[in-house]
């Protein structure tokens, strides 16, 4: 089978699966431009205390140095976006949307490990190996250069249908066609909304600073949200504001994965409810979620800085 029909045929299986786009690129080195606006991210200290980000640079920039038999890197788009109506009019406490449905590293682990062996079944002798936000793999990198968007102002991949969707990476040694960047000219250009959008101006050019940046503050923060920490916004877990923002989402593409439909446990949960929210029901709620991952305690400090800022006006706060 040649490399157009073999590449083809991988294509196809990846819609098959629930993926809403397929584009494949080569195993060169991450360019210049990225690796050093990357160092200067992390000279600066924008990464927070994501130190794990420091690792394995070498990796990070030279992907053959990961999977070195690897020939080409097949990179997936999974949307998760839905239209269920999840938050209630008297509901002031949001979630991210990726985190309504199911734990996408689980979900998405699964597809690709049915890739694979379908590769395996096209190519015998093929090396592959799968990632899903668990190796240092510059996915949007990497999808920007297999075709499949931009990086949008709000550090995000873009593309005609938004950015809601979950990027993952598998590396093969079969040899396939490879894609090829779709702009010449940025779409984002012209636009700063997302960075108007944001509730603490954490976005800067084409830059983030996640010291300043919510979901940052609300997930990868293992402390308390110190209560100085301006930013005006109801989310308790993660935040959507650059995205709601962004023109392009208003043609999101919808999941394709049941998995990511709505968790209906979450559907009618009240204000009360979140402020009085108890370990039991932490479990019963998130026990397939991401969510689950930053623990009830720091979910619990979330909704009370949450609290604090929406009943500040009244003088009124949770304890």
């Amino acid at each position: 089978m040649d490399t157009t029909a073999l590449s083809k045929k991988i294509k196809e299986k990846t819609l098959e699966l629930g993926f809403y786009a397929c584009g494949i690129t080569d195993c060169a080195p991450i360019n210049s431009t990225v690796t050093h606006a990357y160092q200067t991210y992390l000279q600066e200290e924008r990464n927070a205390d994501m130190n794990y980000l420091n690792n394995y640079l070498s990796l990070r920039f030279n992907p053959q140095q990961l999977v070195p038999q690897a020939k080409s890197i097949i990179v997936v788009l999974a949307s998760y976006y839905n239209n269920t109506a999840f938050f209630p009019p008297q509901n002031r406490y949001h979630l991210a949307r990726y985190a309504w449905g199911q734990d996408y590293h689980k979900v998405i682990k699964q597809r690709l490990k049915t890739l694979q062996q379908y590769i395996v079944q096209l190519v015998p002798d093929s090396i592959n190996r799968y990632f899903v936000d668990t190796a240092p793999v510059m996915e949007k990198h990497l999808a920007e250069r297999a075709g499949l968007g931009w990086i949008g102002k709000n550090t995000l991949l873009v593309n005609q249908h938004g950015s809601y969707h979950f990027i993952a990476t598998l590396f093969t040694s079969a040899v396939l066609t490879y894609d090829q960047p779709a702009l010449s000219k940025h779409p984002c250009a012209s636009c700063s909304l997302c960075q108007q959008a944001c509730p603490s101006q954490a976005l800067r050019n084409f830059g983030m600073d996640a010291r300043k940046c919510f979901a940052y503050q609300s997930i990868e923060n293992h402390h308390d949200i110190d209560e100085d920490f301006n930013s005006n916004t109801h989310y308790i877990y993660g935040c959507d504001e650059c995205q709601k923002a962004c023109p392009f989402n208003h043609n999101a593409a919808p999941a394709a994965i049941k998995e990511f439909d709505t968790n209906p446990l979450l559907l009618d949960i009240t204000d009360e409810q979140w402020e009085n929210i108890h370990q039991e029901d932490f479990d019963r709620i998130f026990a397939t979620s991401a969510v689950k991952r930053i623990g009830f305690q720091k979910m619990k400090s979330n909704i009370q800085y949450a609290a604090n800022r929406l009943y500040r006006k009244n003088n009124h706060f949770i304890q």
